[in-house]
């Protein structure tokens, strides 16, 4: 029989355990730290006055496009957080609002994951999801493919590099659709049995694509490391990681390659609001992937990023 006191000890145990603070489960949940979720929930109110400040300064023919802007940021900050997919919405969005271009979109998208990716691959990494013999080869052939998207961007006509991108990401998002249950082929490789040419193959294609559209790198890099059966924990860690030098990469590859940004104004008018826009969501993304589970939330994302898309495929830009 339990006494009293037993039974008033075992309450005082148990309801810390089941019940707990939100930002307890949440940092449970997401591997951040409380202080990180605390700081990261004031964010979304910090940004709306940024956001709004921007645009009672910004001429009369910006504001509906910063507001616009943001919306696409918002959207592609909390993809980003849920499921590690940020220029894969950013891009396609963008290219919907008049007057935005191919090339600056996806110059614009590199330059903000160089900016947002860490606070994620410093995440991964504190709970061990990174490897360094699988990021390595990962980071070589990733920086050699970004490096020369901007390149081959250069080449062709905006409005070719539109559908060029549209089309990418409509593909990268049927991967994505088609291999979502997909787990590995059979037994994960041991640490020490990484293919680094492999690896380094992959990292080349998935930067050569994040080159030339600013989408790309976390479907089509992460996806083919589970497919040489890479742990996908790792492969995730491992590519947020490398997703930064591919990122930095690409954006001195678009700096040097003068011609491809030819005859292009960039609108700086919506620079800031999209950095404040794409790190706001975290919370909500976090609460996102808890409600809805991971798998839901990448359907929801994915087929959200096809949409945005189809339509510079079809009609143009």
């Amino acid at each position: 029989m339990t006494s009293p006191t037993e039974a008033a000890s075992e309450t005082k145990v148990s309801v810390p355990a089941d019940e707990g603070g939100f930002f307890d489960r949440l940092s449970a949940r997401t591997g951040m730290s409380k202080a990180a979720l605390s700081a990261g929930a004031l964010l979304p109110f910090l940004a709306i006055v940024v956001i709004v400040a921007m645009i009672g300064i910004a001429p009369a023919d910006q504001k509906s496009t910063i507001f616009f802007a943001s919306l696409i940021a918002v959207a592609a900050g909390l993809s980003s957080t849920a499921i590690g997919v940020y220029g894969g919405v950013l891009v396609p969005g963008l290219l919907l609002i008049p007057g935005i271009d191919a090339r600056f979109a996806a110059a614009l998208s590199l330059f903000m994951q160089v900016l947002v990716i860490p606070l994620a691959a410093g995440s991964h990494y504190k709970m061990g999801n990174f490897s360094k013999k699988v990021a390595l080869p990962l980071v070589i052939g990733g920086m050699i493919g970004a490096f020369a998207g901007p390149f081959f961007a250069a080449a062709l006509p905006k409005d070719v590099i539109a559908r060029v991108v549209a089309a990418m990401i409509v593909f990268v998002g049927v991967i994505v659709l088609t291999t979502l249950n997909f787990k590995g082929l059979g037994q994960v490789r041991d640490e020490n049995d990484v293919p680094n040419a492999r690896v380094g193959g992959i990292g080349l294609t998935a930067g050569f694509a994040s080159g030339i559209s600013g989408a790309g790198w976390g479907p089509i890099g992460v996806k083919l490391l589970i497919l040489t059966r890479i742990d996908p924990k790792k492969a995730i860690g491992s590519s947020l990681f490398a997703r930064i030098f591919m990122a930095m990469s690409a954006v001195i590859g678009y700096l040097l390659a003068a011609t491809a940004f030819k005859d292009v104004n960039p609108n700086w008018w919506i620079v800031i609001p999209i950095f404040v826009a794409s790190v706001a969501p975290m919370i909500p993304g976090a609460m996102l992937v808890s409600r809805l589970g991971r798998e839901r939330a990448t359907v929801a994302i994915t087929l959200l990023s096809i949409g945005l898309a189809l339509p510079t495929l079809i009609f143009g830009h």
